[in-house]
């Protein structure tokens, strides 16, 4: 799952640790201490509860939040249901009020190019970093979780994605491919194309041609053109659901 590593440097500095004596503190090495903080990823719950023991804060505390999809973020995990897992990789836990804490593979800047040849194997989808938000209900369908890399759609406007931005993305499948997408409702996507992974805008799909145009929104054309994807070259598309801002960025 991915954590607010800004929140967690803060917190174990305001309390006078430094990196290595935190690790002591909640019981890993410094250098596994290092990793979640360079990823914002952490795999098991047993960590988070380690380190918001520690930290005297609600496991909570140290998630990002996903405010499109719910406002409420309140977690106890120590009560927390069971897992509950979709066909599409996606875990939901009921919580006591009855949100649900949503997990889906996080495909973080490291993993751009393992995610080409392994976007279809569960071993290779197991072992990627997890990205956790609380949802209202379980969400059918393939959602994934990318970092965005590139400044192709920072327009310097409050809606910009910026390069380390976590954006979630539900699935279109092929057998939809053939039909119009309906750019009107979702603006933004994640592409999976044979040379990388993508964060555009779809301006227009010509179902005949099997072609899309993406656009950058950054101004600056000269860096960022306007350019045509033939469908048959790419591997997944999603549209973008959410967008965590990386903290500091504005």
């Amino acid at each position: 799952m991915t954590i607010d590593k800004f929140a967690v440097e803060r917190l174990y500095k305001e309390k006078g640790f430094n990196q290595d004596t935190f690790a002591a503190a909640i019981g890993i090495s410094p250098r596994k201490l290092s990793g979640i903080l360079s990823t914002s990823a952490i795999k098991k719950v047993a960590d988070l509860q380690a380190i918001a023991k520690v930290l005297d804060v609600q496991p909570e505390a140290l998630l990002p939040r996903e405010p499109k999809f719910t406002d409420a973020v309140r977690i106890d995990m120590t009560t927390k249901g069971e897992v509950h897992k979709s066909w599409a990789g996606s875990e939901f836990q009921d919580l006591p009020d009855g949100q649900i804490l949503m997990t889906i593979p996080l495909v973080d800047q490291f993993a751009y190019a393992g995610y080409l040849s392994g976007y279809n194997d569960a071993e290779f989808l197991q072992e990627l970093p997890k990205h956790s938000f609380i949802v209202a209900k379980r969400h059918t369908g393939k959602y994934r979780a990318f970092e965005v890399r590139g400044d192709s759609m920072d327009n310097d406007r409050r809606d910009a994605i910026c390069a380390g931005d976590i954006v979630v993305g539900r699935a279109i499948e092929k057998t939809l491919w053939k039909s119009k997408f309906h750019l009107h409702r979702f603006e933004d996507y994640v592409i999976v194309h044979q040379d990388g992974i993508l964060t555009k805008r779809i301006s227009n799909h010509n179902v005949e041609e099997g072609v899309i145009t993406c656009v950058s929104t950054n101004p600056d054309k000269g860096s960022y053109p306007d350019f045509d994807l033939r469908l048959s070259e790419v591997y997944e598309i999603y549209n973008i659901v959410s967008v965590t801002q990386k903290r500091g960025r504005r």
